[in-house]
C-alpha cells in the first residue's frame, strides 16, 4: 500500500505561481496524494477545522508547500495550524506533561520556494531552516518525523522555464520519498 500524501499549500495567488503551480500540476493526478490549496478553500482565512483534522488522519506524511515571505510562510498557514493542531487533536496536556496525539508518527516535510539565491540565506541573514524553525519544531512537539525538506531558489530571479521543467520531476520523487 502507497503512503498517503496530504499537501498543505499556503500560496497567496497560485494563478500568478510559476514554481509552485508546475509543481503541484506534477502531482495533482495521484491516487496517493492530497492537495488542500488553503487560500482557494479558504479565501476568508474562516478553517474548517473538522475537514482539515479529517485530511490529517488520512495521511502517512504531511507536506507544507508555500513561497517563502519575509522569511517565513504566508499568513495562512499560521492560521491553519493555529485552528487545527487543536490541545486534543495534536496533542494533550497530562499530569505527567504533553502527550502526542494524531500527528505522532506521521511524516512531515516542507516544500519551499524562495525569492533569492541559497548564498542569500546565509552570512548575515539566518539559514532556510532557522528562519523555518518554528514549523520543524512544531512538528517535532507533535510526535512527527521531520524529513529532508526539497528548496528551490531564485524564484524571483528569473528562474528559466527550463530549470523549473528540470525541477518538478525532482519535487515528486521528494514528495513521495
Amino acid at each position: 500500500m502507497s503512503k498517503q500524501i496530504l499537501i498543505i499549500q499556503a500560496h497567496d495567488d497560485m494563478q500568478i505561481s510559476r514554481i509552485n503551480k508546475r509543481f503541484s500540476k506534477e502531482i495533482e493526478n495521484l491516487d496517493n496524494v492530497e492537495i488542500r490549496d488553503l487560500k482557494a478553500l479558504y479565501p476568508d482565512y474562516k478553517i474548517n477545522m473538522e475537514a482539515e483534522q479529517e485530511a490529517i488522519r488520512k495521511a502517512d506524511k504531511i507536506v507544507f508547500q508555500f513561497p517563502m515571505f519575509w522569511f517565513n510562510a504566508p499568513s495562512i498557514l499560521k492560521e491553519w495550524i493555529d485552528k487545527v493542531y487543536t490541545i486534543g487533536f495534536a496533542f494533550d496536556v497530562t499530569k505527567e506533561g504533553y502527550e502526542r496525539r494524531e500527528l505522532d508518527g506521521k511524516e512531515f516535510m516542507l516544500a519551499v520556494s524562495m525569492g533569492g539565491h541559497e548564498a542569500a540565506y546565509s552570512g548575515d541573514y539566518k539559514s532556510v531552516d532557522e528562519c523555518l524553525t518554528p514549523y520543524i519544531y512544531t512538528s517535532k512537539f507533535c510526535g512527527m518525523k521531520v524529513v529532508e525538506p526539497f528548496y528551490t531558489y531564485r524564484a524571483m530571479q528569473n528562474l528559466s522555464d527550463e530549470k523549473i521543467e528540470e525541477l518538478a520531476p525532482k519535487f515528486k520523487e521528494a514528495i513521495l520519498k
